[in-house]
């Protein structure tokens, strides 16, 4: 795994950090400003809400597709998560590890994991995502 921290704020002496644990096989769909996610040097939001449009709402017809709606993209936890993927996740760089790549043989084992540390030396799980779930927001 391919770990690293980006500090995300820092008031009165209490700092937050961004902490990403990657596999090394996914390193290379990783955009080159991950790391800005939750700071405010992070500037894809328009991009991120784009995405989920073309991916989600232009897709799947609301009338057609209603269970899709009801468990995917009219839950807010998913959309954050969606987003979230966006934001770390290069769409070029991606559909090339998917050429290159037309068959993974263990999933599971290709992950990210998203953190928040802190100066006290506390870390909070956000996101663990797979293969499976970039897959399933491109």
């Amino acid at each position: 795994m391919i770990k690293t921290t980006h500090e995300i704020s820092s008031e009165d002496g209490y700092i937050k950090y961004n902490f990403f644990e990657i596999h090394e096989d996914l390193q290379g769909i990783i955009a080159d400003d991950y790391y800005t996610y939750k700071t405010d040097e992070f500037k894809k939001e328009a991009y991120c809400e784009l995405m989920y449009k073309k991916n989600f709402y232009d897709k799947y017809d609301r009338d057609t597709y209603k269970e899709v709606y009801e468990k995917y993209i009219d839950n807010e936890k998913f959309k954050e998560k969606a987003l979230f993927i966006y934001s770390i996740i290069d769409y070029d760089k991606y559909v090339q590890f998917v050429e290159e790549n037309p068959t993974i043989e263990n999933p599971n084992e290709l992950t990210i994991s998203y953190s928040i540390l802190d100066s006290v030396g506390v870390k909070v799980n956000i996101y663990n995502i797979g293969i499976s779930d970039i897959s399933f927001v491109f």
